[in-house]
């Protein structure tokens, strides 16, 4: 099942909310609510069913019970059952609003695709802290998300009886303890199982391909972990002007959404543990009114750093001046 081309059709609707038709998969979308677009399947008789939903088709008290024989708590099979339901809620498309969560879902796929295929994070420090907080972004409690994490290639659901277990495994098992095959909805339950296992897998298993959108952007590269540090390491001037460039007043949407990402690598990679490279960035752009637009960007982008990391460092901005309560965030689509 192809997760990447659902998650590129979310990214075209969410910069343009009259992208051409495309032909999905036995998963597509449907609208639920006027410019609300669900991720969903067909049961047997051709009606659609939320991915959302997916626990509404058994029992979860017998579930429970019958998780429980294999070693599984009522709270490891809460948190399993909440995580696979959440999935369906990842790629959703909601065209009435352009929000702060979309940014941050789109940034921590965008590292885990990338970073599973680079050498840059071989001890998944990097993608454990995308993946969890991928998981807060899809309003996954932090007593469920933090039993997930990535190890050797592999995403882990911490047990409370069984330690850590394999979560492609603990699926398997779901679906066994529910006898699937033998149901009559079987081919919508395969169906579900599959879109749960590709998405684990795209988000944690290495596969040697390259993960791209289709932008028009020169700068686009710069939106992948890898090619941003290594650029950055080899090639400074050019991430500099690109992200000299991420307020300019006549990007298109795609531009704009290539220089959100592009300054939250920045924001990310380079200056949460290293605020004082923000001076390089001052003496590339030689232009106070400039840089002073980039620098309130990068802290109401939000993104690991804030005003207090540049507390002590010669910026020449008064930094009280920029807005940044927790209610406020930057949405450089519409800035203007």
């Amino acid at each position: 099942m192809d997760i990447f081309n659902l998650l590129s059709y979310k990214l075209e609707h969410f910069l343009n909310a009259r992208p051409y038709p495309k032909e999905l998969d036995v998963v597509f979308y449907k609208e639920d609510e006027p410019s609300l677009l669900r991720v969903v399947a067909r049961k047997h008789n051709g009606s659609a069913f939320s991915v959302s939903r997916w626990q509404d088709l058994f029992s979860m008290r017998t579930f429970e019970k019958s998780m429980s024989k294999n070693g599984f708590t009522e709270a490891d099979c809460y948190a399993l059952v909440l995580v696979l339901s959440r999935f369906g809620y990842l790629l959703e498309i909601d065209n009435r609003q352009r929000t702060n969560k979309d940014y941050f879902i789109f940034f921590y796929l965008i590292q885990l695709i990338s970073l599973k295929n680079s050498p840059l994070d071989a001890d998944a420090q990097l993608r454990n802290h995308m993946l969890r907080f991928l998981l807060f972004e899809l309003s996954i409690d932090d007593e469920a998300y933090r039993r997930f994490s990535i190890e050797d290639h592999q995403l882990m659901m911490a047990t409370d009886a069984l330690g850590p277990v394999s979560f492609l495994d603990a699926i398997d098992l779901a679906y066994d303890v529910i006898k699937f095959a033998s149901r009559k909805e079987h081919a919508l339950f395969r169906t579900l199982k599959s879109y749960q296992a590709s998405i684990v897998k795209l988000l944690v298993e290495p596969d040697n391909t390259s993960y791209r959108f289709r932008l028009n952007d020169r700068f686009s590269e710069l939106m992948y972990p890898d090619v941003f540090l290594h650029a950055y390491e080899h090639d400074e001037k050019q991430v500099l002007g690109a992200l000299a460039d991420t307020t300019n007043p006549r990007q298109s949407t795609e531009n704009l959404f290539v220089s959100n990402i592009i300054l939250m690598n920045y924001s990310f990679h380079i200056l949460k543990n290293k605020p004082r490279e923000i001076l390089k960035l001052k003496k590339y752009v030689n232009d106070d009114a400039l840089f002073g637009k980039l620098l309130e960007a990068i802290i109401t982008r939000r993104m690991a750093v804030n005003k207090a990391l540049f507390d002590k460092i010669p910026t020449g901005h008064d930094l009280s001046l920029i807005r940044d309560d927790p209610t406020s965030f930057y949405n450089i689509l519409y800035s203007q």
